[in-house]
């Protein structure tokens, strides 16, 4: 009965790990470039397998004490875009990310949400270079264009062409923020397999009615694992009840 117990309270644990999920989900629903989240629970036939590639053997009566979170997944895959006119906003069409400079080292993105600094870089919000194959990107001029191959034309001439990188392992990526990664490992340039939108926006890829059913689901499965508990607790009161009779 006490397995019983703990079985229910690791479902209730997984799925409080799953309502952080979607509840940031659902409130970064307007951030550019965000990728959304799902907890990820191990299940007793995963649990089991494990038990045996690390032990070897499973002892008789091995019961696993029910589900935990396996890990936090972020589904990379794209948003859809909007159109914002803007010749600094940039979007990106493909599997790639913009490689930024950051304060605490480079990091990926697909939030391009670009201005021009006092010193005419190319820059995020926060004032980090968005880099180029060289470097930094200066826009010293005033009209900027830029191609779906990446290069940037200031006045009508090339001065840069802007890096685009996919991770080599993208499962390692580390999620910094709402829409940032930093890079555990090495990363290759995307070539032409990835476009440069310029004037557009990638919008986060979450869809409210999907995480909103989740919700409920999530509720649901927490409350049947909540009577579950109550349920054995009466059972063990009136099994020690009888005991005392």
């Amino acid at each position: 009965m006490y397995r019983g117990l703990y079985t229910a309270a690791s479902g209730m644990n997984l799925q409080l790990h799953r309502q952080d999920a979607i509840a940031n989900n659902l409130a970064n629903i307007d951030t550019t470039g965000y990728k959304k989240d799902e907890a990820i629970g191990l299940s007793f036939r995963e649990r089991l397998l494990y038990a045996i590639d690390r032990q070897g053997i499973v002892p008789i009566g091995y019961t696993s004490p029910g589900v935990e979170v396996d890990e936090v997944y972020t589904d990379l895959r794209p948003g859809s875009y909007m159109v914002t006119g803007n010749p600094l906003d940039l979007a990106l069409s493909g599997t790639g990310f913009f490689l930024i400079d950051g304060a605490g080292g480079p990091y990926l993105t697909r939030s391009g949400s670009f201005t021009r600094d006092a010193e005419g870089f190319l820059v995020t919000a926060e004032g980090e270079y968005v880099l180029g194959e060289r470097g930094p990107i200066p826009l010293h001029g005033e009209k900027v264009d830029i191609s779906e191959d990446g290069v940037v034309y200031v006045d009508d001439l090339p001065v840069e062409r802007i890096l685009t990188v996919r991770p080599e392992n993208p499962a390692a990526l580390e999620k910094v923020g709402h829409n940032r990664f930093r890079l555990q490992g090495g990363w290759q340039p995307t070539g032409e397999e990835t476009l440069v939108l310029q004037g557009q926006l990638e919008r986060a890829n979450v869809n409210p009615i999907q995480e909103m059913v989740k919700m409920i689901e999530v509720t649901r499965a927490y409350e049947t694992n909540h009577r579950a508990i109550l349920v054995m607790d009466d059972l063990m009161r009136a099994a020690n009840e009888l005991g005392r009779v």
